[in-house]
């Protein structure tokens, strides 16, 4: 397989004559004598839908005639009714939009064209993009393939007098995938489609072409943005790629559709052998297999006991192609009896949310023994237990809630942002982008910068827009303005002179509440902010836990100059002068304490704006000590003299009696 290539995997067992007048071998005839139909509604082909109602036999339409082909009863998948279950319900059914992303689907079709989707802010044909989601004239989706708008692609054939699929471009698969989801019911032609009794829309997604189908991984992960972006609820994918997509899985999984991917025509274990995007296993992911009409794997059945989800009914299924109509088997239609499935179930809700009713179909099954362990869940969907179960389905209809704030990292101006889904289905995907936006801008989480982890940075100060939104389609914008630090560091100062008055220590302590200090330096004189900008033109200062300090010789004026991460700078100056004490005085000169008592001296010296250190000892430690800043404690019974001294050589006692 070549490398970005993605190759439909689909099996065409015959091709009716009311297409091509393609051969089908008596090989495959079990019986052509005449029988009387059992169709369950108007439609010509009725009675080649098994899938729809199994009574044992079904119908093999043939250039040769109406081949009669043996099934086991009840393998279908309860269609019959659920239809009828969806009658008898009143409540109003909203449009479901089901997405196709694959060749290009016949738009014209008699059996489609009124359950396509149209673009209801694009003008046809007009060569402007009228909703400005970049693409023009997307009225039914868009061609990746060709890069245009023509999702459907004709050929006239003289031979059956009407159009066909141009096989440059090869159209049928993807008709085919829309007739089993949407064919109209009872309108006396061709067949009706498993989701016909409710009001399903396909939108048109070509990423496949030419004569071998094949197309790119970039155009797949376009159109799966396309489809979020334009409010696809389901995305069906009958193709796969052995090649693993990183950038795939993601938009997928950030997606709010449900996917509802082909396992695979090679008859392989996924297990051992992936076959993407069905092997991505995410939550919103579905991955479907092929049954025949007895309820059996085929030999060209992919499984998986924990990479396949389930099966579905994908042998002789009956379905429109361009200009007509034809059968096809393989996993690639399979997957649309799910997606369409899971459309009457969508029909019902509102604020559904892709992980649940994936719960719901795959174990409201049709068991069928010979699947034990080849598959997850081993059956078929029961489209009638499970729109009967769609009751439990849990809806969310609150959009996260976002709390976001500022936080100055050296500096960088950074944006913490917490969110979080009020309701059950989770958050899906949380992105931003500068300047003050609206939802429409982020084009239903496609577009906008991702927020990875909960922190961002932004560049400068101003307004910044954030997006979030959850599995269910709620969403919301938040305009947060992201304001700068324009708030100078404070600088407090304090010095001590030694003992011997040789040296002075300035001690230095700074704070920055937002963006923090980044620069500490000192310069002896009166100086300005902008003398200290060459880089260390000061003597830069150690901070550590916002203290630094520095030592001189002499008495003078020293600047010590902070400046923040985001440039804010402050200078303080210093005066640094000696003062002598010129007299000492104790209040007390005699103390009596219990031994275990704590008593602070008090000490009275002139004058008070002193720079001398004062030091206190005691004659007998044994009976009471004392601290450098006077503080006694009583030890032992007995007396002891506390002398106090300035450096300038002043003393004065005190005596102590412990009892």
């Amino acid at each position: 397989m070549k490398r970005g290539k993605l190759l439909l995997h689909l099996i065409i067992i015959a091709v009716a004559a009311v297409l091509s007048g393609s051969d089908c071998k008596a090989s495959d005839r079990e019986d052509v004598a005449e029988i009387t139909s059992f169709a369950f509604s108007s439609d010509t082909y009725a009675d080649t839908q098994w899938n729809i109602d199994n009574p044992g036999y079904y119908i093999y339409p043939s250039d040769i005639g109406r081949i009669n082909k043996q099934a086991v009863e009840d393998v279908d998948m309860d269609v019959l009714e659920a239809w009828a279950a969806l009658k008898e319900r009143e409540a109003d059914k909203r449009e479901v939009i089901v997405a196709i992303i694959d060749t290009g689907v016949d738009y014209k079709h008699p059996d489609l064209v009124d359950h396509m989707w149209k673009n209801p802010r694009e003008i046809p044909d007009d060569n402007i993009d009228n909703d400005n989601n970049g693409y023009v004239d997307d009225v039914y989706g868009w061609d990746f393939y060709n890069d245009d708008a023509t999702v459907g692609h004709y050929q006239y054939s003289e031979l059956l007098g009407k159009e066909v699929a141009d096989p440059r471009d090869n159209d049928d698969h993807g008709t085919h995938v829309a007739g089993i989801i949407a064919a109209s019911a009872d309108n006396g032609i061709g067949i009706a489609g498993v989701a016909s009794g409710v009001d399903v829309k396909i939108m048109v997604l070509k990423i496949n072409g030419g004569p071998k189908g094949t197309g790119s991984l970039a155009s797949a992960v376009e159109a799966v943005k396309y489809a979020t972006k334009m409010g696809a609820d389901i995305c069906n994918l009958s193709w796969g790629t052995s090649q693993y997509s990183e950038e795939l899985k993601k938009v997928m999984e950030e997606s709010d559709m449900l996917f509802v991917a082909a396992a695979g025509n090679s008859g392989d274990n996924n297990n051992e052998l992936p076959m993407y995007p069905a092997s991505f296993g995410l939550n919103n992911l579905i991955s479907v297999t092929f049954i025949d009409p007895a309820g059996e794997l085929t030999l060209l059945s992919n499984y998986g006991s924990s990479t396949v989800d389930i099966a579905a009914p994908g042998e002789d299924i009956f379905s429109t192609v361009v200009g007509g109509y034809a059968p096809m088997s393989g996993s690639s239609m399979a997957a649309p009896q799910v997606s369409a499935v899971a459309a009457m179930i969508y029909a019902g809700k509102d604020h559904i949310y892709a992980s649940d009713v994936k719960e719901l179909l795959t174990t409201h099954i049709k068991e069928l023994p010979k699947l034990q362990g080849y598959i997850k869940y081993s059956g078929i969907p029961s489209a009638y237990q499970s729109l009967l179960a769609s009751d439990k389905l849990k809806q969310d209809d609150q959009a996260p809630v976002m709390d976001l704030q500022t936080h100055y990292n050296m500096s960088e101006l950074q944006i913490a942002v917490k969110a979080e889904d009020v309701g059950p289905s989770g958050v899906r995907v949380v992105k931003w982008n500068t300047g003050k936006k609206t939802l429409e801008d982020f084009a239903r989480g496609t577009k906008g910068k991702a927020v990875e982890g909960e922190l961002i940075t932004v560049s400068k100060p101003g307004k910044y827009t954030f997006y979030a939104a959850d599995y269910a389609g709620n969403e919301i914008i938040q305009v947060y303005e992201v304001l700068d630090d324009t708030t100078a560091p404070d600088i407090k100062s304090s010095y001590t002179v030694s003992a011997d008055y040789k040296s002075r220590t300035v001690k230095v302590r700074v704070s920055d509440d937002l963006s923090q200090v980044k620069r500490v330096e000192y310069m002896t004189g009166i100086r300005k902010a902008d003398e200290f900008l060459p880089s260390f033109a000061g003597m830069e200062l150690e901070v550590i836990n916002g203290e630094a300090q520095f030592m001189v010789k002499n008495d003078g004026i020293y600047s010590i100059f902070v400046i923040d991460n985001r440039g804010n700078m402050t200078v303080k100056e210093i005066v640094v002068k000696t003062v002598k004490a010129t007299a000492l005085k104790l209040p007390i000169k005699s103390k009596t304490l219990q031994t275990g008592d704590s008593y602070k001296l008090k000490v009275q010296v002139s004058p008070t704006s002193t720079t001398d250190l004062i030091s206190f000892k005691s004659s007998n430690k044994k009976v009471a000590t004392i601290s450098s800043t006077g503080k006694i404690k009583a030890l032992a019974s007995g007396k002891t003299t506390i002398t106090v001294r300035t450096a300038s050589g002043l003393t004065a006692t005190c005596t102590i009696s412990v009892k």
